[in-house]
């Protein structure tokens, strides 16, 4: 199977490069997993029907090559020269048998459907060995800044700080989010190069003293090792304008990016309560990763090594609206199927081909489900 890669790269100097890559071959199997059991009752959460699959499923990897189909013509004509083939005709009546040459307009079609896929799949090769790819700056999150310094506000105690982009994420092209090291939020269009919406100093900073610290020093080690450029942890986002964000200070915060003709808003949308410990001066708990699916559900990779996963109202998701209860959220903690102890995630990633949650965690395992 083929698809195409979009890759944003962060650079130093706060901008973000696009990167359009060409083609990638990618492996794919399909498995059962944990989350059938999980969900198999979830309104919103739609497994295929497996009760055609058999005793004999074999847990080797399916593996997909696109330039077979340039051999097609070797590989039949080896076929009806083999013994097995010959064998077959013979025990077939003569009435009812195959032959080597169909009817003459079936073979002629499938003549050049077979040569305008070899072309096309000999062009696909040339365009994998020798394709090159181009990076240009999409845009930036210091427009102000830079707006401020050429009229001489930038010493303004007020005015708005240098920042840098510290994590990124890519939503219904052209939009993505970006997490700034200052602990704030951006959604920019990539396309018209421009910032459409922020929140700043959102999370936690060592710029600000508005919010603690609850990121252990051990943890933020394993992250982050010898070099730490501070600021959120990790941003998702959804679509066009739904965004999840994850700081320092523990919890995830929700925004929807509103827009009205040329004016764009990025509204807070209040945090997922589930994370917040009801005991009084506890510190919620933090979220070192984050992903979306295609259904609008967000994966969380936590601190206490538990898989967590946020289910919204589809008239949120999907929907123009800003008006998200933090009640209607429904959050799904995933059991711990070890007998080790949990180990805090560091990274996780989502597939829906295979049916498939991937979580690693601090003590060098990798999970499943």
């Amino acid at each position: 199977r083929l698809v195409h890669i979009l890759s944003l790269c962060v650079a130093a100097n706060g901008y973000i490069a696009l990167l359009p890559s060409h083609h990638v071959s990618l492996k794919t199997s399909r498995r059962s997993t944990q989350l059938h059991s999980l969900y198999e009752n979830h309104p919103h959460w739609h497994w295929p029907d497996d009760s055609s699959s058999s005793d004999n499923y074999s847990n080797e990897p399916i593996f997909y090559n696109d330039f077979d189909l340039i051999a097609i013509e070797q590989e039949s004509d080896q076929f009806w020269e083999s013994p097995s083939a010959k064998q077959l005709a013979s025990s077939i009546p003569a009435n009812v048998r195959p032959t080597k040459t169909p009817d003459t307009t079936i073979s002629d079609f499938l003549n050049t459907r077979i040569s305008q896929v070899t072309k096309d799949s000999r062009q696909l090769l040339k365009n994998w060995r020798n394709g090159h790819t181009k990076s240009y700056g999409a845009f930036t999150i210091n427009e102000q800044y830079l707006l401020n310094k050429e009229e001489n506000k930038e010493d303004d105690p007020n005015s708005i700080p240098f920042d840098w982009v510290r994590r990124v994420d890519i939503g219904q092209y052209p939009r993505v989010a970006c997490g700034s090291a200052h602990g704030s939020i951006f959604v920019a269009d990539t396309t018209s190069k421009q910032v459409m919406g922020a929140a700043r100093a959102v999370h936690y900073s060592e710029h600000s003293d508005e919010y603690t610290n609850a990121l252990d020093e051990q943890l933020r080690q394993y992250i982050y090792g010898e070099y730490d450029g501070g600021g959120v942890l990790d941003v998702a986002m959804f679509g066009k304008n739904i965004v999840a964000s994850a700081g320092r200070e523990g919890g995830v915060k929700l925004f929807k990016l509103l827009e009205d003709g040329n004016q764009a808003e990025l509204v807070p949308q209040g945090d997922v309560q589930a994370l917040i410990p009801l005991i009084t001066g506890a510190l919620p708990i933090v979220v070192t990763c984050m992903k979306f699916d295609s259904y609008g559900r967000l994966y969380l990779g936590c601190c206490d090594g538990f898989l967590r996963i946020v289910t919204f109202p589809q008239d949120f998701v999907f929907g123009d609206g800003a008006d998200l209860d933090s009640q209607d959220l429904h959050v799904t903690v995933v059991p711990h199927w070890s007998e080790q102890a949990p180990s805090p995630i560091l990274s996780l990633d989502v597939s829906e081909e295979l049916e498939m949650v991937v979580t690693s965690h601090v003590n060098g395992n990798g999970r499943h489900l």
